[in-house]
Parts: C-alpha cells; sequence; structure tokens
C-alpha cells in the first residue's frame, strides 16, 4: 500500500503540508525536521518492501476477489480513482497475512467457467471473495467444487453453508418510506431498474411490505420499471410524466442510475423538487451529478464492507469455520433538500 503523506504526518506529529514540503525537496521545513521526515519515510517503505517480500517468500497460496458479472452494470459503475486505493488497501491486508491477492471479473456471457475453475487450480487459490449481486442461486454451485472457503457479497447462499456481507436493503427502505410518511407523504412511487439483481429485489420487497407497515395501502402496483442505463431511464420517466403522476408526492429512487436519469426528466419539465414531488434515492452520487438538487440518500457501506469481507476470509482460510454468518451494514440518511414536509406546510 502507497504511503501516504498525511500517515507520515500523524507519526511524527508534524502537518501533511510540512512532509509533503520535505518530500518535494522545497524550502519552508528545518533541517532537523526534514531529517526526520525522509529517515521515517525510507524506513516505512523498506518495511512495507519486506512485507511484500515476505509474503511472496511464504507462498502460502492466494487470495481471489472475484467480480461475478452477468449483466455487467454494476462492475461497470464502480469504477474509480477510490476504488483503485482501495484494492491497494485489500492486497496489503491478503499480503501481510502471506498470500498473493489476485483481483479477476468474470464475465458469464463471454468467458467460459470451467477455465476460471481450473485457473483457480493452478494459482493455488485457497479462498474466494465473490461480488455476486448479479449471480443466481445456481451460479454458485461450481466454485463449490473446489472445496476452499468462500465468502459473498450482496448476495445469500445460506443453504449453501457460506458467509455473506451484506447492506442492509430492507432497513435502508425502511428508513426511507418512515422518512416520506413521516414528512406527510402517503402516495410513494418506487421507481426501478429493469434487472433482478438481489440488492435490487430486497429493495422492492421492502418497499412493499413498509408501505403496508405504515398502512399507505397495497404497494404493489406502485413499483414502476424504467431501465438500466440514465439515457433510459430519462425516456422512460418522461413517457411517465406524459401520463400523468396524478396524486404521486414522492418517489424513492433504486440506485443511483434511476437518480440520475429521474433528476434530469423532472428539472427539464420544470417540475419543482421538492414542492410538486420529493426524491429520495438509494446509493451514493457524484457531488456535481444533479444540478441544483441536494438529494436526500439512502446510503450503505461498500469499501469498508468488502474490507472485513476479505479479512473475514482470510481467518477463514487459517482456521475451519463451522458456523455460517451473515453480516449486514447498515444504512444511514443522508438528508438533503430534496422531501417536502407536509406536516409543517401547506401547497399553494
Amino acid at each position: 500500500m502507497r504511503l501516504k503523506a498525511k500517515d507520515i504526518a500523524e507519526a511524527l506529529k508534524v502537518s501533511p503540508a510540512t512532509v509533503s514540503l520535505a518530500l518535494n525537496d522545497r524550502p519552508g521545513v528545518n533541517a532537523e525536521t526534514k531529517k526526520r521526515i525522509l529517515e521515517y519515510t525510507e524506513q516505512m517503505q523498506e518495511l512495507q518492501k519486506e512485507e511484500r517480500l515476505s509474503a511472496r517468500d511464504m507462498n502460502k497460496g492466494t487470495l481471489l476477489m472475484l467480480h461475478y458479472v452477468k449483466h455487467g452494470v454494476i462492475l461497470e459503475r464502480s469504477s474509480s480513482k477510490s476504488g483503485d486505493l482501495f484494492m491497494e488497501e485489500m492486497e496489503h491486508a491478503v499480503n501481510r497475512c502471506g498470500y498473493q491477492f489476485l483481483h479477476l471479473a468474470f464475465y458469464e456471457k463471454k468467458e467460459d467457467l470451467e477455465s476460471l475453475l481450473q485457473e483457480c487450480r493452478e494459482r493455488n487459490v485457497r479462498g474466494i471473495y465473490i461480488m455476486a449481486a448479479e449471480m443466481r442461486q445456481s451460479d454458485i454451485y461450481p466454485f463449490l467444487q473446489l472445496k476452499i472457503p468462500i465468502v459473498v457479497g450482496d448476495n445469500l447462499f445460506y443453504d449453501q453453508g457460506l458467509d455473506s456481507y451484506l447492506v442492509d436493503n430492507r432497513e435502508g427502505i425502511r428508513r426511507g418510506v418512515d422518512y416520506l410518511v413521516d414528512k406527510g407523504h402517503s402516495h410513494i412511487v418506487y421507481l426501478a431498474e429493469n434487472i433482478d439483481i438481489f440488492n435490487f429485489v430486497e429493495r422492492r420487497e421492502a418497499f412493499i411490505l413498509e408501505m403496508a407497515r405504515r398502512e399507505c395501502g397495497d404497494a404493489c402496483s406502485r413499483i414502476r420499471h424504467l431501465g438500466n442505463m440514465v439515457d433510459e431511464v430519462y425516456e422512460s420517466m418522461v413517457r411517465y410524466l406524459d401520463e400523468g403522476i396524478f396524486r404521486t408526492t414522492a418517489f424513492i429512487l433504486e440506485s443511483s442510475v434511476i437518480s440520475l436519469g429521474v433528476s434530469k426528466a423532472l428539472l427539464e419539465r420544470q417540475i419543482r423538487i421538492p414542492r410538486d414531488v420529493s426524491l429520495v434515492g438509494f446509493d451514493a452520487l457524484p457531488p456535481v451529478s444533479l444540478l441544483g438538487i441536494h438529494l436526500t440518500l439512502i446510503k450503505g457501506t461498500h469499501t469498508k464492507r468488502h474490507l472485513a469481507a476479505v479479512k473475514h476470509l482470510l481467518r477463514h482460510m487459517e482456521e475451519a469455520e463451522e458456523e455460517t454468518v451473515r453480516i449486514y451494514y447498515k444504512t444511514r440518511i443522508l438528508e438533503g433538500d430534496s422531501v417536502f414536509d407536509k406536516t409543517k406546510y401547506i401547497y399553494t
């Protein structure tokens, strides 16, 4: 893992700016402090090098992080610079335990599964963390043939005895429904994508249950599927608006793609947010994605959850686990200005 200036600064009790000046050989740092910074940096870099060499020499095998791609949309949306830093942290954690780290994506429609399994055997893969949001239940069985520890993210294979790390989608939707109902909204519509991946299905089921719990009627007919790409969602939402949204005062948006496409259509039609319609999104968005809208969001954790799953897998690889666990990470609601409080104001 790359040595960061803020970590050096914290260790030596100096400011990150001082570290940056010293490392770039710029004026403004006294000689003694600069020497301390350079010596500490060299020492830590050497230590990291020794850790990498030690992991290679120990040759305990490989930990595979696998993205199972059926539709492809989830992997494409997860690419970012922060993701690269997260992978570095993951690799460092694996190397410290004496294993090599391998990150692959398997495209179901393009690649041969048996070839992947053979590669796992040849590379001495000792454990797999599968990003399994797009997998069906039957897709996991070939991996069980390897007879090695497997942990999955964003899916449940409880009957197969596999541990799972998940966002608590049901709790997140409950937060969203409660937030809207408590602000006076009862005719809420859930805007969804067209694919039935695990997280989305859980959110839709939770929406129906929570609307019934809050006595807002049968919500089975209040789920509208719009598409999987921003432009497709936008076009579907325009058609929906042409039909008329009738008494609907609020939407729950299933994903970042839905949030982007729906907001574009609403803004284009000059529909006032939140005065005319309120919005609650699920999943984070880039800060500049929705110009003029500070969207209220239900947000789960991703990178920390995946790192925790890999550390759990490492323990599983070292010691046999007899119990099957599922770990849910709670969501939180980040209040923006996209929800109108009908309990305090009267529409005019």
